[in-house]
């Protein structure tokens, strides 16, 4: 009787780990296609042994070396012959130099959306790797190095189709996520991608939006604040963050001409004359700004102040957790906390984690609360 009742229990287990596992388990198709740029000037691709292009159901052999590629509209012009599009380049090294960059598996060239697009199709694990040095510093520690991996899978595979109307999943930009290809793979970086292998953040049997920034200034903050979301899942809700302290990021303050800003503002499409003030009010629940106000000679203009950022400059307004804003002759000089959106996991925090031996997952588990791991399955 007791034989037959743990017989029971072993097989309720496993039946509940395994609908478990079932349930973590997203699948994701095995390659992804990212756009690395738009093809409007004369386009070098190469490999240092024999490769070849298809195009319209015919194969071209090509000797070791460059080839210059010349787009036109729907059509393309290599060696002096004219192809239509799209063109597809490929190697048996499965690694082609375009541009003088390297790029792992197929390089594509299409016409969609009013434009020649050059796509570079790879394994998704592959493609991870030209991400990670670009988003993360590669010195930093091994736990912060495969929390990136994590989130940056995630985010990937979250956002896959994103520009499905130009022929590719993502592109190769901070719109999705920065990709460098294999010209900027590291030997560390790769060691996170590999130890982390299919391994995504889950919300309720979904994949969760890990959003992530530079440094918080010692909050995080709630997207609605930022793009103007209507409702925020719990676990990207603005919190506190003890972490991020004592990072390059945590005070800053930049000069910024007035000049520039007015050009910028001008240029974003916002008739603005000479700017005489500049002012923030109101907070979020990071302890941002809400809004930025521009007081010039036409008149006044009133803007979200993460728009503001955007249109002026990102990197010489680092966040709108201003502190100051003071205008001094030409010039104005903004002072603040934190670098970036500051929505969902803060990068400086989660390194200063990871320097206090905290696991990857710990990392994960204090940003994205409520969320758990799981894994992806790659298909067709």
């Amino acid at each position: 009787m007791l034989m037959k009742k743990i017989v029971i229990l072993i097989f309720i287990f496993l039946i509940y780990n395994l609908s478990f596992a079932k349930g973590n388990e997203i699948s994701v198709k095995e390659y992804i296609k990212v756009g690395i740029g738009t093809g409007n000037t004369p386009i070098t691709i190469g490999c240092d042994q024999k490769y070849y292009f298809v195009s319209n159901g015919r194969q071209a052999i090509l000797s070791a070396g460059k080839t210059t590629v010349m787009p036109e509209t729907n059509s393309a012009v290599i060696a002096g012959k004219r192809y239509s599009l799209p063109i597809k380049f490929i190697s048996e090294k499965n690694c082609l130099l375009v541009n003088n960059k390297i790029y792992r598996g197929t390089i594509t060239i299409n016409f969609a959306s009013g434009k020649t697009n050059i796509i570079n199709e790879l394994k998704f694990e592959d493609y991870l790797k030209g991400i990670l040095p670009k988003e993360a510093v590669v010195s930093w520690n091994m736990e912060a190095l495969k929390t990136q991996a994590v989130i940056s899978r995630t985010y990937a595979a979250k956002n896959i189709g994103r520009h499905s109307k130009e022929g590719f999943d993502v592109c190769s930009t901070v719109h999705c996520q920065v990709y460098g290809g294999g010209s900027c793979e590291n030997k560390r970086c790769n060691q996170a991608v590999y130890d982390t292998k299919g391994e995504v953040v889950l919300y309720k049997n979904a994949l969760a939006q890990t959003l992530f920034h530079a440094a918080c200034g010692g909050h995080t903050d709630d997207p609605k604040y930022v793009w103007g979301w209507k409702e925020t899942p719990e676990y990207l809700k603005g919190r506190k963050d003890k972490y991020c302290k004592g990072n390059p990021h945590s005070n800053w303050t930049s000069e910024v001409d007035e000049s520039f800003i007015r050009k910028k503002l001008i240029d974003a499409g916002y008739k603005v004359g000479t700017i005489k003030k500049i002012s923030y009010s109101g907070k979020t629940t990071g302890k941002a700004a809400k809004t930025v106000t521009i007081s010039h000679s036409k008149g006044k203009l009133t803007l979200n102040a993460y728009t503001f950022r955007l249109a002026v400059d990102a990197f010489k307004i680092k966040s709108t957790m201003f502190t100051s804003i003071k205008k001094s002759k030409n010039k104005f000089i903004f002072s603040g906390h934190g670098w970036g959106h500051k929505a969902g996991l803060c990068q400086w925090g989660a390194k200063a984690m990871g320097d206090k031996k905290i696991s990857y997952k710990k990392i994960l588990e204090y940003y994205y609360p409520g969320t758990n791991i799981g894994k992806i399955s790659y298909g067709k």
